[in-house]
């Protein structure tokens, strides 16, 4: 389904070099831009790589609904919310939708539960589960292909008879996390139904990228492959303990502490200390005072190590 190596050519287009032939449709894949919450521009290369697709899929996390407008300049864009998108995505965009592209039924979603509760208690661990609720879902509606977003991992895999393909994502997948690898994806369907899927690394864009995913090893170990902690090593466990509280305005404190996520992501500063955190929260001005001695008394703690 997939293919790896440097494609060596003159036309700076990637998708016309693809060793594929009797394509009949071609489709782009992208997911978790979070923008621009937490990715504040495109890479450049995303509108190089995905250039003379015929159709572009968002699987959610978009972030604005401008996303979707940049995207447009390439191709007709079709997107579907995720659970950490904003209030406009979450309500002009559907959970999932189906498309039939050149013969074959493709699934849409972000793959997330709607319930936050659930949501939590389905993250990590084995991916057998996963994998089965994703291609079950693509059998509920007959479709061949499941594109679904939400790990910020890219994949490919065949589970139960159905394509389940991950392009990647932009943007990490919290403020504390920083997304190692930037990857979108190009669905190729030929003429007889036969997908062919290529991710592409937007760092290296002129190659393919294969993912290498242990599915034996759970999704923790995958995950450590794309992202990493922002967060000074001391800091991590009472970081844990602050993402458990319950706060009156959470988006507030989240808007308080990304300027420090957005330095990291820049490079600016390799990690955030707790010093820093600290003040941030509180010089701002607009957590509530109840949401900011929640945070202080985990943060300030006379009891850590």
């Amino acid at each position: 389904m997939s293919d790896a190596g440097t494609l060596r050519s003159t036309n700076p287009s990637l998708l016309s070099r693809l060793p594929v032939e009797r394509v009949v449709a071609r489709v782009g894949l992208i997911s978790d831009t979070h923008m621009p919450e937490r990715c504040a521009a495109f890479p450049a290369s995303v509108f190089d790589v995905l250039r003379g697709v015929d159709l572009l899929l968002h699987a959610g996390d978009l972030g604005e609904l401008w996303v979707l407008d940049r995207l447009s300049a390439i191709a007709p864009v079709v997107a579907v919310h995720g659970n950490d998108d904003t209030p406009d995505a979450i309500r002009e965009l559907p959970y999932q939708q189906l498309l039939s592209i050149a013969g074959q039924r493709i699934l849409l979603w972000h793959s997330h539960y709607p319930d936050p509760v659930e949501e939590q208690a389905h993250r990590g661990g084995s991916w057998q589960p996963k994998l089965s609720r994703l291609a079950e879902r693509g059998q509920q509606v007959g479709a061949q292909i499941v594109v679904f977003g939400h790990a910020h991992i890219p994949m490919t895999c065949q589970h139960d008879g159905v394509w389940l393909v991950n392009p990647g994502a932009l943007a990490s997948g919290g403020i504390f996390t920083r997304q190692k690898r930037q990857t979108v994806a190009l669905l190729l369907i030929r003429d007889d139904g036969t997908p062919f899927v290529a991710h592409v690394y937007l760092a290296v864009p002129d190659r393919l990228y294969v993912p290498d995913v242990d599915w034996q090893a759970g999704f923790e170990v995958a995950l450590d492959q794309f992202q990493a902690t922002i967060v000074d090593q001391g800091l991590l466990e009472d970081v844990a303990r602050m993402r458990k509280q319950t706060y009156r305005d959470r988006e507030a404190l989240k808007r308080a502490m990304l300027p420090l996520s957005h330095r990291c992501w820049a490079g600016e500063k390799q990690c955030i200390t707790r010093a820093e955190l600290l003040d941030e929260i509180e010089r701002s001005t607009t957590i509530s005072a109840t949401d900011r001695e929640k945070v202080v008394a985990i943060l300030d703690r006379d009891d850590r190590e």
